[in-house]
């Protein structure tokens, strides 16, 4: 029963993970699918309006933990930044979060 469930979550995420409508290059891509792999396998999110600055802070905590071995900083912020472009083209989606990525936000920093 939980694996069935579990697959039902994959296959949850990965339909509001669809952007066939949008052009969206290779690199792109790949950090949509990152997001999406780190939602399934970090998080029990099952549907997107329910992401939340948090999640995306733990997604950088994610990757600080993995010593940002599979891809930098730099990278990191990129694929939130991305992954906010898209929920901003989901018509479904009214509450998009809010993250401040800038330098200015130093309380983020010093605590992630």
């Amino acid at each position: 029963m939980g694996a069935l469930k579990e697959q039902s979550r994959y296959d949850l995420l990965l339909a509001q993970f669809q952007y066939s409508d949008l052009y969206l290059n290779e690199k792109t891509k790949r950090s949509l699918e990152r997001i999406r792999t780190f939602l399934y396998e970090e998080t029990d999110v099952h549907y997107l309006v329910f992401i939340r600055q948090e999640t995306l802070i733990q997604y950088l905590q994610y990757h600080r933990s993995k010593k940002f071995n599979r891809i930098s900083f730099i990278q990191a912020i990129n694929d939130i930044k991305i992954f906010l472009f898209f929920l901003k083209s989901k018509k479904e989606i009214t509450s998009i979060p809010k993250i401040d990525l800038s330098l200015q936000n130093l309380n983020l920093w010093i605590n992630l």
